[in-house]
């Protein structure tokens, strides 16, 4: 008989009092007995650097009531949210032990069947629709939502918000993998994914925007205790990302020495936005201002910045579609409890992938191919911060609460 086991997806960048609501709303939900987390590794999925490794991340999932924490491939985490729920619900699925997926909405009652029905059929109707808004110069985002809106009214103000669209990529992609996923929404408290004020229960990107601007007492005031007092010892460290300014050094000398053609190789790039990537670099004092410079009704901010993690980790066109079509190579472990070490037991019998606790145990070409960029993704990081430490990540071991 299969134990209860509900599967979260997250950042947890940081992972603040609204987290914790959601890990106990899904424990209690679901009637689960174990909590599984897949968390995204340096780079999260707006393609930024984490504000904290994924070590301490772990640590705070653990403490937030996680029993076993796993990654997320950098190559799937840094992506458009497609391929990030795709990769991720691939990951639980693949585990074995995984019964249930839950995930934070600000529309729980929202009927998506419709919705799925549409984007699984993909019938000539629509396509025309999304290819017209398409021409239109919108993003393949806006696009979609506009055709969807034409065909089921109340779509595009659904994906609006950022939760909704990423719980439909979740819906859509254990549909289309014939997951036996349990669902469990709960319905996300609080400020909204992108507000930036100050409240008892605050964005991740509000508490960001905190701390990046100095405001430390009072974004740690607004965690749990437990993430607070990780963050306070990993500034006390100088181990906090707190901007990108070392990263724009990093990633203007890389945009300068190749020339547009060798820009175009790399992942998702098209419609001639190498060109413009380029240029930018040019002028441009910091990556903020190439962030902004570069967006366009086509190409959100989100995608530009995807684009510079795809470039400085050197992940070509023809990879990143492997990547996607073949799916993760391992399961790999960041962390576990007591539960979590039985869960891992249980997972080397039942599970579809391999089951990996360090770097080197990842064999064969397409393996160490996807953990040869997650190495990439950890060294980068250590140069974006005061306290960085170099050539670690072979010897990390999994961290055990």
């Amino acid at each position: 008989m299969q134990i209860p086991t509900v599967g979260i997806v997250a950042e947890y960048n940081p992972l603040h009092k609204g987290h914790l609501y959601h890990i106990g709303q899904a424990r209690a939900q679901s009637c689960a007995d174990r909590v599984v987390v897949v968390i995204s590794g340096h780079f999260v999925q707006r393609g930024e650097p984490a504000l904290a490794d994924k070590w301490r991340r772990t640590e705070m999932a653990l403490a937030a009531g996680a029993n076993l924490v796993l990654e997320l491939p950098v190559v799937f985490a840094a992506h458009n949210a497609g391929v990030f729920a795709s990769a991720a619900v691939k990951v639980l699925g693949a585990s074995g032990i995984v019964s249930h997926l839950s995930f934070g909405v600000e529309s729980p009652d929202w009927n998506t069947d419709k919705v799925l029905d549409i984007l699984l059929e993909e019938s000539q109707g629509f396509k025309l629709l999304l290819q017209s808004f398409l021409k239109k110069g919108l993003s393949f985002v806006e696009a979609r939502s506009l055709a969807l809106e034409k065909i089921a009214p109340g779509s595009a103000e659904y994906l609006r918000k950022s939760n909704n669209m990423l719980a439909l990529s979740y819906l859509l992609h254990i549909r289309k993998e014939s997951l036996n996923l349990r669902i469990v929404p709960v319905k996300r408290i609080g400020a909204g994914y992108h507000e930036t004020g100050a409240e008892e229960i605050s964005s991740a990107t509000g508490i960001r925007k905190m701390f990046c601007s100095g405001d430390i007492t009072d974004a740690l005031n607004l965690l749990p205790d437990a993430s607070a007092e990780i963050l306070k010892n990993e500034l006390a460290t100088g181990r906090i990302c707190l901007n990108n300014d070392m990263l724009w050094p990093l990633l203007r000398g890389a945009l300068l020495r190749a020339n547009a053609e060798e820009i175009s190789r790399h992942a998702e790039m098209g419609e001639g936005i190498e060109n413009r990537l380029r240029k930018e670099a040019l002028t441009c004092g910091s990556f903020e201002e190439w962030a902004s410079r570069c967006t366009s009704k086509r190409y959100p901010k989100g995608r530009i910045q995807r684009h510079a993690v795809h470039f400085l980790l050197g992940l070509g066109h023809w990879q990143n579609r492997a990547f996607q079509r073949l799916g993760p190579a391992y399961i790999r472990v960041l962390g576990a409890d007591k539960a979590g070490r039985e869960m891992l037991r249980e997972m080397r019998e039942k599970a579809v992938l391999p089951v990996i606790t360090r770097c080197g145990a990842a064999k064969g070409n397409y393996a160490e191919k996807m953990m040869q960029y997650d190495v990439l993704a950890c060294e980068i990081w250590e140069q974006l911060i005061p306290g960085g430490v170099y050539g670690k990540e072979h010897t990390r071991k999994v961290i055990i609460k």
